[in-house]
């Protein structure tokens, strides 16, 4: 194709007027969407570039047209550099048009919005006036003088035009921002919407609190010399706490620290050479604490330390810090936005994965047992300490139920009568003997239990076995009792327990929600709701075990015996390093002894013994958080020699690993109804993309869709768009 030059006679038409449209890389600009406050319009541009041709052969009947264009001129300047620097030689060319007789470019000087607020301040004859159609801190000049008036420049100053002006009317702003206000039509019993329930489980932070208070030693005890061994447990009123329908900021805690303490008294002539005192300490404690409506706060409460000082021989002071484990388990209840009835409208779609806490449940079990000790055992006169716990051993859940076997772990330290060997020579001396010794004999041993508890039927383990399940013990009664066997003698201890099962079923859904939505033709407003829910990344149970050599100071001399034997569980830190779930931490051994030197009382020695567990889970990921449940399942040692003993522990390990995500979601579409409905976007376009640029930006940039910009383009289906990518577009806004 040809271009004749000159074929209606304009002989001041520019060359390059004549030239086919440059290609959209030359230009390098970009619509913006529709609604924008301070959009550069290729279309306005160019209908002020032709009007500047028609106005130029005509500027000596109408020379204030001429003014009128240099300020449209301008005025498209400032809108264009905003989005690419290169449109400023487009509007350079503008202003050789209006000004054919300059004798080159140089004559032009072209002044940014960034320079002409500079020239306003000095100059009263410049008035600002707001716009309140932008959303920028710009404002728009009007000058009242006429060039006539306006005094010359000094210094570097570079004038609007360097050749002289014609006198020309007072100048009036020619852009007028509409003003109109959008009316809003929801799309109230249009829109389509599915319901999305579930429970979302996330810890809070742990509360600390401090408990001291003396202790008086009973009457009927004897004096205090030595504290052996002190050891508690905490006995929550309340494990659950319910939220009603008001959230809350403020939750109370109440309950007991049960003490149990061994020590040596004053006067060794005793009979008992160890006593055993057992102490209250109640407690009740306010914190500030939010939690939603309708929520449920499960509290497990730990002792991280006991440290006491005896006072006197009648009283010892204490002091206990406890950690409270928190859980909030909430209901979620989200209407997820899907589409408006009768409406082609263009929605961007995210699959979120969560993990919903399908069913919480608690049944309670009474176990009782006998356990009777063992060959050569002294019998039970006194039960001084003891120390269970709950370990879980396997599950099995179906449809119907949940079958869970566990087993009971004692440590019980008692007094046993044994024959003194001093009463034999005294017999046959023909003296009367002193009667049997009584000394502190360690009993461990173990039982177990299977606990039902009967599911609602719509729990399918092959459908949420990727979510899992979890188990937890809490001890609501113990009692336990010297019983005689059927010879009459006190050989057996009578375990009398109530235990609270609870039992978590996890289910991982996988939800596809809109995240941004626009109309071709319309303009759309929505708000968004965030959401905040927990996905279940993995989890596991690992057994380990760990050994330590307890060496014997040389104060308390040889060992004879071992009487007692405890052990506490302390989690230092948790990570995840390589796919692997990793915990660290230290298991505090408590050993209570008795000396082969009659002259010598019973002594406690304290260990601690490191530990580490390194659970590889598939699919974790650095940023998720464990959470371990830790337990020690049973304690042994070894006598190696008098200085020497040997302790082994085993440790249960049970780890969740979790992400907290949060998400936006549409919601309250509105349409919009305003004047600037009126002005389409071109229908064809050429467009580069930019860093940053998607698919689905670039279609509701242009009102098109993404299956319109991947045909036209072949574009392979969910493939993304490179910087520099030219994409033709053909916009659905007609």
């Amino acid at each position: 194709m040809t271009y004749e030059k000159d074929p209606f006679g304009f002989e001041k038409v520019p060359e390059y007027a004549l030239q086919p449209a440059k290609e959209a890389d030359e230009y390098s600009f970009h619509y913006v969407p529709r609604g924008a406050t301070n959009r550069f319009d290729p279309a306005a541009y160019e209908k002020v570039l032709h009007d500047s041709v028609r106005q130029a052969a005509e500027r000596e009947e109408q020379p204030e047209m001429l003014d009128i264009l240099q300020e449209k001129a301008s005025y498209s300047l400032e809108q264009a550099t905003e989005y690419d620097p290169q449109i400023i030689d487009e509007v350079v060319l503008d202003a050789a048009v209006l000004y054919p007789d300059a004798e080159d470019e140089s004559d032009v000087a072209i002044e940014t919005a960034e320079d002409a607020p500079c020239k306003m301040a000095e100059d009263p004859a410049f008035e600002t006036v707001e716009t309140p159609a932008f959303e920028t801190s710009e404002t728009v000049a009007t000058y009242s003088k006429t060039p006539a008036e306006i005094p010359e420049t000094q210094g570097e100053e570079t004038p609007l035009f360097s050749k002289p002006t014609p006198t020309r009317p007072v100048f009036q702003p020619i852009f007028v921002p509409k003003t109109a206000t959008a009316k809003i039509m929801p799309a109230i019993g249009n829109t389509i919407s599915s319901k999305l329930k579930l429970i979302d489980m996330r810890k809070k932070e742990p509360l600390r609190m401090t408990l001291e208070e003396d202790i008086l030693v009973p009457d009927i005890k004897p004096d205090l010399a030595r504290i052996l061994v002190m050891e508690g447990k905490i006995k929550l009123l309340e494990r659950e706490i319910h939220i009603g329908q008001m959230e809350t900021d403020r939750v109370r805690f109440s309950g007991d620290l049960i003490l149990q303490t061994l020590y040596v008294p004053e006067n060794r002539v005793e009979v008992e050479p160890i006593i055993a005192i057992e102490s209250r300490i109640p407690f009740k404690n306010e914190t500030e604490m939010r939690a939603g409506p309708y929520s449920d706060l499960s509290v497990t409460p730990n002792i991280e330390s006991i440290d006491f000082t005896v006072v006197n021989e009648r009283k010892f002071r204490v002091k206990a810090t406890v950690v409270f484990g928190i859980k909030e388990y909430s209901n979620v209840d989200v209407e997820v936005f899907e589409g408006v009835r009768d409406e082609e409208i263009q929605m961007l779609k995210q699959k979120i994965n969560l993990t919903d806490v399908a069913m919480r449940k608690t049944e309670p079990m009474e176990i009782k047992d006998d356990l009777m000790l063992k060959d050569n055992m002294p019998e039970i006169q006194k039960i001084l300490r003891y120390d269970v716990s709950v370990v879980e051993n396997h599950k099995q859940i179906t449809k119907e139920k949940a079958v869970i076997n566990a087993s009971v772990y004692c440590n019980i330290m008692y007094l046993g009568a044994e024959g003194n060997p001093e009463s034999v020579n005294a017999q046959d001396a023909g003296t009367e003997p002193e009667g049997e010794a009584v000394v502190p004999v360690l009993y461990q041993g173990k039982t177990e239990f299977t606990q039902f508890i009967r599911l609602d039927g719509d729990y399918n383990p092959n459908d949420q076995n990727p979510a899992g399940s979890k188990v937890n013990f809490n001890i609501a009664s113990l009692n336990l009792t010297a019983k005689e066997d059927g010879n009459g003698k006190r050989n057996l201890f009578g375990l009398d327990m109530n235990v609270d099962t609870g039992l978590e079923l996890y289910k991982n859904i996988e939800k596809d929600v809109v995240t941004d939505v626009y109309h071709h033709k319309k303009e759309i407003q929505y708000d968004t709701d965030e959401i905040g829910v927990m996905a279940l990344g993995g989890s596991g149970v690992a057994e380990i075990s760990v050994r330590e050599i307890v060496n014997i100071p040389e104060r308390y001399g040889n060992v004879d015996k071992v009487v007692y034997i405890s052990g506490t569980i302390n989690e230092k830190r948790a990570f995840i390093e390589q796919a692997k779930s990793v915990v660290e931490g230290n298991v505090t051994i408590n050993l209570i002894c008795t000396s082969a030197d009659t002259k010598k009382t019973a002594f406690n020695v304290t260990q601690e013994i490191p530990f580490r567990s390194a659970m590889e889970i598939p699919g974790i990921t650095p940023e998720m958080t464990a959470s371990n449940d830790i337990v020690l399942k049973e304690l042994w040692f070894d006598k190696i020699n008098n200085k020497q003993i040997e302790v082994n522990a085993g440790i249960l390990v049970n780890t969740a690993v979790a992400s907290q995500n949060k998400y936006r979601l549409v919601k309250n579409i509105s349409f919009l109804e305003s004047p600037q409905d009126s002005n389409p976007l071109p229908g064809i376009i050429l467009y580069i993309a930019r860093p940053g640029d998607t698919i689905w930006k670039v279609a509701k940039k242009y009102r098109t869709t993404i299956d319109e910009i991947n045909k036209m383009n072949e574009i392979e289906f969910g493939k993304e768009i490179k910087p520099g990518t030219k994409l033709l577009i053909v916009a659905k806004n007609n």
